[in-house]
């Protein structure tokens, strides 16, 4: 969101995570002592129903061939902590900076999938955006310039693969066109105006929206054919827009009401992000104007691909995250942005994977590897230290390493969520190799779960794990807003 990225770039990998339910959750846990609910929430949210697809139409949906597990960094952090992200255990990634053989040879080595965001800094080209052309056709003449030395230096056939012939060839996929263009990244925000009334700042922030999709509705068309042309196994991820309040929501409804025909065409698959910190994932965002949710704005978003004829494109997240004060660890202050402890940051960044599970999309980009441009959402500190977000999302991944639902224990009742999952949805299913993953968002709250076994593993958040006797066939387990983990025991191999 507040980096400019700038080039999108997907790698195939022919292997996925292997489930081990034998496995502990993680090698290391952050402290050592168990989690502690919190009971105090920030921001001004409220729990409503959500509108989340119908639960047989998510249950009836294949595995997926990548986890949901992504992360959104620049080619050159991916180099500088691949050891860490090793450790975590991502395998998906968004990508923005430079072009960066460094990076992609990397990657490319580690198997891993990953998007980058196409933009204009690329071989060396220091204009940032609009104002620094005469017109929008000199404008998007030099991007898709840039595009072109993009993809045939890293596209299907490119010259570092030639170069490279050791080297493993994961080609550019999968690229997302600009980031944000619905904010200030491709055209500027205003100069601040003296002596305006609030109706003249309200119709000249207006014209400003309306350049900005005017000028995407001309950039996107030209992009995806110029891609299609020359490299038509390339995938195009179109919109990428900033969803803070619901903005990409109106974004992607004007730029289809102007060009319906050749705006449907131009994308394959639709990428946003859904940003609403402080707030839970799950949870309805209270504002003066109104209210709105990650669940909310994505029906939205499919009402309007149905709309126009598009419902079957895939929604994915490129960008999302929670940032913490400089008081607990950040590396910037966050004067006059909503914050939230470590622990739930660590929380929500595990709960928005298993959500995004929920909602049918594909995958969630958390934003962002360290602490950068003002933004406190590193799962490092720049020394590589390990916050507590870096070793929840281990533990998750240990456990579930490709999840699939399986069932609902409880689907969100009353911000109680509950789900059985298989933890590598394109393993064989046995009994082992289904987890339990729980949570409640308001605060902790004593629930019984049906068990197999007289006795069952919880663990917590950080990988704390204890073994609970069944009663009746259930155990007695407290959740809340940091979720937690059930796996039976006792059981013989399958």
């Amino acid at each position: 969101m507040l980096r400019v990225a700038l080039m999108t770039l997907a790698f195939v990998t022919s292997s996925v995570l292997a489930a081990d339910s034998a496995t502990p959750a993680a090698s290391a846990p952050a402290t050592n002592a168990p989690v502690v609910q919190p009971d105090k929430i920030p921001g001004n949210w409220k729990i409503e129903p959500q509108p989340l697809p119908p639960l047989d139409e998510i249950l009836k949906r294949p595995a997926a061939t990548q986890p949901t597990y992504g992360l959104y960094l620049w080619g050159e952090d991916y180099v500088r902590y691949r050891d860490e992200i090793k450790k975590v255990g991502w395998r998906n990634f968004r990508v923005g900076g430079d072009m960066d053989d460094d990076a992609v040879k990397a990657m490319a080595e580690d198997g891993v999938s990953a998007v980058w965001t196409v933009g204009l800094r690329i071989n060396g080209n220091v204009k940032k955006n609009r104002p620094d052309y005469p017109s929008d056709e000199a404008f998007i003449a030099d991007f898709l310039k840039g595009v072109d030395i993009f993809l045939t230096r890293y596209g299907p056939g490119g010259t570092l693969f030639k170069e490279n012939p050791n080297l493993s060839k994961r080609p550019v996929l999968f690229v997302e066109i600009w980031n944000e263009p619905n904010f200030q990244y491709m055209i500027p925000d205003l100069a601040e105006a003296k002596d305006q009334t609030p109706a003249q700042e309200k119709q000249a922030r207006d014209k400003l929206q309306a350049e900005r999709e005017a000028l995407y509705a001309k950039v996107l068309p030209a992009t995806y054919d110029a891609i299609k042309k020359k490299w038509p196994t390339v995938t195009v991820l179109g919109f990428g827009a900033g969803g803070a309040a619901k903005a990409d929501v109106g974004f992607i409804l004007h730029l289809f009401e102007k060009d319906p025909v050749r705006i449907a065409r131009s994308f394959d698959i639709l990428s946003t992000h859904p940003y609403q910190p402080p707030t839970p994932p799950e949870t309805c965002t209270v504002r003066t104007w109104g209210q709105y949710s990650v669940a909310g704005s994505l029906k939205e978003i499919r009402d309007i691909l149905a709309k126009y004829s598009v419902a079957d494109r895939p929604v994915w997240y490129t960008e999302c995250g929670w940032p913490i004060s400089k008081a607990d660890g950040g590396a910037f202050e966050m004067s006059g942005k909503e914050v939230v402890t470590p622990q739930l940051q660590a929380a929500y960044i595990c709960r928005m994977y298993a959500l995004t599970l929920r909602l049918g999309v594909r995958e969630a980009d958390i934003m962002y590897i360290t602490d950068a441009d003002n933004y406190n959402a590193g799962f490092f500190t720049r020394d590589k230290a390990w916050r507590p977000s870096a070793y929840a999302v281990q533990t998750m991944i240990k456990l579930l390493p490709n999840p699939k639902i399986k069932r609902a224990i409880s689907d969100g009742v009353d911000g109680y969520y509950s789900y059985e999952l298989q933890a590598d949805g394109l393993a064989k299913e046995s009994s082992q190799s289904l987890v339990t993953m729980a949570w409640n968002v308001a605060g902790p709250k004593t629930v019984e779960i049906a068990v197999v076994t007289p006795k069952a593993q919880v663990l917590d958040m950080l990988g704390h794990e204890k073994t609970v006797a069944a009663k009746d066939g259930k155990i007695t387990v407290e959740v809340g807003p940091c979720p937690v983990y059930i796996r039976a025991l006792g059981l013989e191999q399958e």
